[in-house]
Order: structure tokens, then C-alpha cells, then sequence
């Protein structure tokens, strides 16, 4: 009992201390379509979230800004 407590406990610390905010692949810089930042999903689509809160896609080409 008293080792599945400590294992319990190392698990929730790695757990807590572990950054989950990462992401594959990091950008270095943002892109903006009209006053709004460029998210690039995972497929390769280019999109903001607009003011009701959801996706709204444009060109690719927009999220290429270097």
C-alpha cells in the first residue's frame, strides 16, 4: 500500500510539472489576416478564430510570413 502511494504521488508530480503547452512544430513568428493571428492546424489549413469563436479559413499562403 504504501509503495502504490509513492508511485501515486511521483506520477502526479511528473504529471504536474510536466509542460503539455509545446507543440511540435514552433513558430517564431506570428502571421495576422486582418488584425487576427494565423493558427496552422495540423493538415497544413490556414485559419483564425473570428468573433463568434470559430475557424475561419484563408490561403495558406497567409500563414507563410517570414
Amino acid at each position: 500500500m504504501k509503495t502504490l502511494l509513492i508511485r501515486l504521488l511521483l506520477v502526479s508530480v511528473i504529471f504536474f510539472y510536466t509542460d503539455f503547452s509545446h507543440s511540435t512544430t514552433k513558430a517564431t513568428h506570428t502571421c495576422y489576416y486582418k488584425n487576427h493571428p494565423l493558427t496552422l492546424g495540423p493538415k497544413g489549413g490556414c485559419y483564425y478564430i473570428n468573433s463568434s469563436g470559430n475557424k475561419t479559413y484563408v490561403d495558406r499562403s497567409y500563414c507563410n510570413c517570414e
